[in-house]
């Protein structure tokens, strides 16, 4: 008899155990309004790549919006949310565990500029760089593409929040924000009305990713999250997600119609796969 009800709890445990093994969430942080159209394609690519696996896995947003910064910091000491995505640098592989698959093929590199009317009149396209340092450039004052192009010689004016970019711009106080490919046509909807426009003639670019990252102990998501990429790499279904989202954006920019500075990137890691030409964007011509 004891058998038999050692058996039974040990069933009913397991049932249990199952169920809200089958329910898991994974937890990755809110985009709050401003960045609810730049987080489609990763919260997309999150749950394909969670669909693989045998457990039913769900990707579920935090209850708080999190600023990037603060995201990190909650993922390094694994409070919060579970996963994130972010540009990578030495810095932040150190602080949190990266799963080393560019989620946007390095498109996050590519930019375009936003500027003003009042810049465009007064200013030709520029010919060489040196023309293109001379002009104020705004970005984030936490964000990894700052360094970068301070690091290259441009003049770079930290700005503390989002709304504060185009602000600035629409003012004439700054020149140009070097957007990328992937986040530039969604701003120019939502704020060409402020004295905003796309500069036509120029890209920038410089070799970077966006990956997902996981707290440093989480190693279990790592490697769900490592073999749902590589799977969907190898279906297909990651390249048909990223063109259903970017493809048309990539044939609107013109990029063989634009003059191209490359430059350097100093936070790359050295274990960033840049010898796997099948997980980066590039052009023919390249």
């Amino acid at each position: 008899m004891i058998n038999l009800r050692l058996l039974a709890y040990c069933l009913l445990f397991s049932m249990f155990s199952q169920a809200w093994a089958l329910s898991e969430q994974v937890v990755y942080p809110q985009a709050g309004e401003i960045y609810a159209k730049h987080h489609l394609y990763p919260v997309a690519l999150l749950e394909l790549v969670l669909s693989y696996h045998d457990e039913k896995l769900t990707a579920t947003p935090s209850q708080d919006f999190m600023p990037q910064g603060r995201a990190i910091i909650q993922l390094s000491q694994a409070k919060d949310i579970d996963v994130l995505w972010t540009m990578t640098s030495t810095q932040r592989e150190q602080e949190i565990l990266p799963i080393r698959i560019p989620i946007y093929k390095g498109l996050i590199g590519w930019r375009l500029f936003l500027t003003n009317p009042t810049h465009l009149a007064n200013n030709k396209s520029p010919s060489n760089i040196n023309t293109l340092k001379q002009a104020i450039m705004i970005q984030g004052h936490d964000w990894p593409d700052t360094e970068i192009l301070a690091f290259n010689g441009f003049n770079v004016l930290k700005v503390p929040n989002y709304e504060g970019f185009f602000k600035i711009l629409s003012l004439n106080r700054a020149e140009l924000f070097p957007r990328s490919l992937i986040e530039v046509w969604d701003e120019l909807d939502s704020y060409g009305n402020r004295n905003i426009v796309l500069e036509p003639d120029t890209i920038i670019s410089y070799p970077t990713a966006t990956y997902f990252f996981v707290s440093p102990d989480n190693t279990r998501l790592a490697s769900i999250i490592e073999t749902g990429l590589k799977k969907s790499l190898n279906d297909g279904k990651f390249d048909a997600l990223f063109s259903k989202h970017y493809a048309e954006r990539i044939n609107k920019a013109n990029l063989r119609e634009r003059t191209h500075f490359r430059l350097s990137n100093p936070l790359l890691p050295k274990e960033t796969p840049l010898n796997d030409k099948s997980l980066w964007f590039n052009l023919d011509h390249d």
